[in-house]
């Protein structure tokens, strides 16, 4: 009997980790792990929102090793703000909650060897059962650590949603931002107590960093809830992302000014950068922060893309006075890190900083970071013009008295265009 608890002891180890390690936001624990996508298929730069009723996401990664890892995958269950919801694991799930990840393939004929994984859920071993928030932890099966947390949504499409954009009411904020008003009918499905049981959050760009939580109903007519707070459901509008393109490695692309690809690990070095904090708005194609994996020098980007060495520079008379100066975007996925710190270089009168990416279109800005701490503050290097082109995703949670999780009843995605 002893022996056989000491087995059970030693099988559950691994599983308690990932328990502990696990975080509750996008996130990377790897400096090897790269290039990780979380989208529904062939749409690269979609959010990871799927209906309850139908349809799949594909997560895709690669590791910088020659060596495959056996990993395994499990979702856990939130309520809208990201706390671990009440749920049970047999009560939002049919299947099994902790596989193996089988898709694995190698790179072929790079310079940078790499492994690739590729999984869709829901799919034969896993399916979901109730809407609302949901994280997704890949994890090594020997040792227990933790690769990737990525967050997804699965909604039912029970209410409608009109949204649109509005000039901000605060005057001094008509150039520079955006105000987010919508209305919410829900004939179709009746509540009880709006103002109690109905909660909104609104994303900006898909992204989690500066989402507005918990908005509530500001007026109720009927079967209509009116969400058009003055200057509640305000965002600083930007400036069209920044991009670097390295699709192809052999001939420079817009925006940089050298490829070596003889190079052990091509070297790519991109045009000096700017700040745009005062310059004039110029509409620039862009992917809202995002990236998409492509090579345009072979047919399978998956493992036949490379990976490059980017050096970046920005353009400074003198160094920021108490703020350090960080790369960001979708690929750090929004996080502030100390691989991604430019340093400045008094005799160019720069800040340099470099990024390991794989093939591909790159969307990126300049973070300045206070370095007594606080968020970063994308405006003093990047500035902000109402004019910008941004996405705004609405996300409608309804918990009515008793229930033990927030379902996700509606969603909608508006364009500034």
């Amino acid at each position: 009997m002893k022996f056989s608890r000491t087995i059970f002891l030693l099988f559950l180890i691994p599983h308690l980790l990932v328990a502990q390690d696990f975080v509750n936001y996008n996130n990377i624990y790897l400096p090897n792990v790269k290039s990780v996508l979380f989208s529904i298929p062939g749409l690269y730069t979609s959010a990871p929102i799927i209906n309850l009723q139908g349809g799949q996401l594909n997560l895709s990664f690669d590791e910088l090793s020659e060596d495959a890892r056996y990993l395994r995958y499990k979702i856990a269950h939130c309520d809208r703000d990201w706390t671990p919801s009440d749920l049970e694991p047999m009560e939002f799930i049919e299947g099994f909650n902790d596989e193996e990840l089988r898709n694995v393939e190698f790179s072929v004929n790079t310079k940078v060897t790499y492994t690739h994984y590729q999984l869709n859920i829901p799919n034969n071993d896993l399916r979901w059962t109730k809407s609302g928030n949901y994280l997704l932890h890949i994890y090594d099966e020997d040792t227990g650590e933790p690769l990737i947390t990525r967050r997804f949504m699965v909604m039912e499409n029970v209410v409608k949603i009109a949204a649109n954009l509005k000039r901000p009411a605060d005057v001094g904020k008509l150039t520079t931002h955006h105000e987010v008003e919508f209305t919410v009918n829900h004939k179709e499905f009746p509540i009880a107590n709006p103002r109690q049981e109905i909660k909104a959050i609104v994303m900006q760009n898909y992204r989690w960093d500066n989402a507005i939580y918990d908005i509530e109903p500001f007026l109720v007519q009927g079967d209509e809830l009116i969400f058009n707070h003055l200057d509640r459901i305000v965002f600083p509008a930007g400036k069209e992302f920044r991009s670097v393109d390295i699709r192809n490695l052999r001939f420079p692309s817009q925006n940089v000014a050298e490829v070596d690809r003889f190079a052990s690990v091509p070297e790519v070095v991109m045009k000096p950068d700017e700040k745009r904090t005062y310059q004039n708005y110029h509409l620039v194609p862009d992917l809202n922060g995002w990236f998409i994996i492509k090579t345009n020098e072979d047919d399978d980007s998956d493992v036949e893309a490379d990976y490059a060495h980017i050096l970046f520079s920005l353009e400074s008379a003198q160094p920021l006075f108490d703020y350090d100066v960080y790369l960001m975007g979708g690929f750090c996925d929004w996080q502030i890190q100390p691989r991604y710190k430019m340093e400045y270089e008094d005799r160019y009168s720069a800040y340099f900083g470099e990024a390991t990416l794989k093939q591909g279109v790159y969307d990126y800005i300049y973070a300045a970071m206070p370095k007594d701490g606080g968020p970063p503050d994308l405006e003093m290097l990047e500035g902000n013009w109402h004019e910008t082109e941004d996405y705004y995703t609405i996300l409608v949670y309804y918990r009515p008295f008793g229930q033990r999780y927030d379902r996700l009843i509606g969603v909608t995605t508006i364009s500034q265009k």
